[in-house]
């Protein structure tokens, strides 16, 4: 495994020891000392800022499953015992059609979380590398390494000697009696550390997860276990992390606790306690001024006549406004290119009046563009099929002929002669019967 990490934990060295330096520019003391223990919060924050874009895209996944998931579990129940090949792909498709509607990638949400693993697995062997360094005892593999890419021998022991309230990064809590000054100074961390993971997890269970849950579902049951046994891990294992180590997991796990109550305030997952204290609060937000903007367009838009140019006009004005106001509510405004502008003040209008059932987000604007184009398909099927009838309406007699008898050798005139011949022949034999 380290030999693996290698490579990521020589690039967390190289910042650690730039992010030292950006410190003994601004006045910072060099050498040992707290320094080097603040360039270990500092390089935990900036490890985590830039794998945020990787965090958004996996809970973007996230929240787009959360949402198919119920249209899911009915094409699951349609196809409940039925195990022949045909159901199978049948269901398959339908399946994959769903997510194909609504951009979601079953894959998608584990992706950014394989990445991240690396740097951060990384980022802890880097600290934890810094003891064997200053002692010339680092391996890698079986190799012998004498540096981590800039943090040499020399630089590791001015780490190691760095001390975080008189007790040095290298120390462990084994390391000290009982009773005394280090352990307390442990005991603070480790408690702050557990704390916030027990919270994270609880305000995940609580308010970012869908509710009327069955709580016999095995998803439910393990993130429940989560909850209580991960803590208890975090002390078993802070019983042998180097204090070093202890500051970057309290970083840490702060940065998580204070990421979660971001998430569950402008991103929550939908059906989650959080999602609908959020709908609630956008909706009201919205409606405040919409209601009252729509009134004065519809007094407007009441004088004059459809399609005339001064409707066109008040359309144009109308939706520049909207747009403005609707992107500071974060009311998604990328409408599919074919809609016109009156039909876009139209959805617009509808979301002043209506009680909302979902976001009006990306997601909601996806499911806004996958109907358009439907709609446009049936708009183009329905075209065809009237252009079809009006040709065949005003197809001449030779026309209909010939079309009635497609594969036929025989000139349409001559067909035609035929068929009056038959007239003909069926009008004299009836007058010959007459008489």
């Amino acid at each position: 495994m380290d030999s693996i990490l290698y490579p990521f934990a020589v690039a967390v060295a190289w910042l650690w020891v730039r992010i030292h330096d950006l410190l003994l520019l601004v006045g910072m003391n060099s050498g040992a000392g707290f320094t080097w223990v603040l360039s270990i919060v500092l390089l935990t924050i900036l490890v985590r800022v830039l794998i945020i874009p990787l965090y958004l895209k996996q809970l973007k996944s996230m929240r787009g499953t959360s949402i198919v998931q119920p249209q899911m579990q009915k094409i699951q129940a349609k196809y409940k015992g039925k195990t022949d090949m045909a159901s199978r792909q049948r269901m398959q498709q339908e399946i994959s059609e769903l997510n194909k509607k609504y951009g979601v990638n079953p894959f998608a949400s584990c992706l950014p979380m394989l990445v991240q693993l690396p740097v951060l697995f990384a980022m802890y062997r880097a600290i934890y590398a810094i003891h064997a360094l200053a002692e010339s005892s680092y391996q890698v593999g079986s190799r012998h390494v004498d540096s981590l890419g800039p943090i040499t021998q020399a630089v590791a022991s001015e780490i190691d000697s760095s001390q975080v309230f008189g007790v040095p990064l290298s120390h462990t809590i084994r390391d000290s009696s009982f009773a005394s000054l280090p352990t307390l100074i442990f005991g603070v961390f480790i408690v702050i550390m557990v704390a916030t993971q027990f919270l994270t997890i609880r305000l995940t269970m609580t308010k970012n997860m869908p509710q009327n849950q069955d709580p016999n579902n095995p998803m439910v049951r393990s993130q429940r276990m989560m909850m209580y046994v991960m803590p208890f891990m975090f002390i078993f294992s802070g019983l042998f992390f180097q204090m070093g180590v202890v500051i970057y997991t309290t970083t840490a796990g702060i940065w998580g606790y204070l990421q979660m109550l971001w998430v569950i305030k402008n991103m929550p997952n939908p059906n989650s306690a959080a999602y609908k204290e959020l709908l609630a609060k956008r909706q009201s937000a919205y409606q405040t001024w919409a209601r009252p903007f729509f009134a004065d367009y519809d007094e407007k838009r009441r004088v004059l006549a459809d399609g005339s140019d001064e409707l066109k006009a008040l359309n144009s004005a109308t939706l520049k406004e909207l747009r403005a106001r609707a992107k500071r509510q974060k009311v998604a405004s990328d409408f599919p290119e074919v809609m016109s502008e009156g039909e876009v003040v139209s959805i617009y209008r509808n979301l002043s009046m209506q009680e909302w059932t979902t976001l009006p987000d990306e997601v909601w604007m996806r499911g806004v563009k996958v109907a358009t184009e439907r709609a446009a398909d049936r708009r183009e099927a329905a075209a065809k099929r009237e252009e079809a009838q009006r040709q065949a309406r005003t197809r001449s007699p030779r026309a209909q002929a010939a079309s009635e008898n497609p594969n036929s050798s025989v000139d349409a005139d001559e067909l035609e002669r035929k068929r009056q011949e038959r007239r003909k022949a069926r009008r004299a034999a009836a007058k010959k019967k007459k008489r």
